[in-house]
């Protein structure tokens, strides 16, 4: 394992980073650092910079396509078109990261 460190500057190596994620999505962050010769969680940051997300163990980038753009369209105005109707979202709690839906109904035992 090569541990020296090139004097060329971490920036210069965003097109060298983005090039072998292009040629190989499978590739970790760990042997980028390898051959290039910088820290792992300089890749990281350098790849979080240029959009990119790993998904399905793949490095991709993360803009949405013409298609996912329109599936979201089409379901926020279905959400919208439902929360006319019946008024679901003030039985959603939004956390951190969880929905979970609150039912004020009370049940009564017979």
């Amino acid at each position: 394992m090569n541990l020296t460190h090139s004097s060329e500057p971490v920036t210069d190596k965003v097109d060298v980073i983005l090039k072998k994620v292009e040629q190989d999505r499978h590739i970790s962050s760990y042997e980028i650092a390898e051959e290039l010769g910088i820290d792992h969680k300089t890749v990281l940051t350098l790849l979080k910079k240029a959009t990119y997300t790993k998904k399905l163990d793949i490095c991709i980038p993360q803009e949405l396509t013409e298609r996912n753009l329109t599936n979201r369209l089409l379901i926020c105005n279905s959400l919208v078109k439902h929360y006319e109707i019946e008024l679901f979202l003030k039985r959603l709690t939004v956390s951190d990261k969880k929905w979970i839906t609150c039912d004020t109904n009370v049940r009564k035992r017979s």
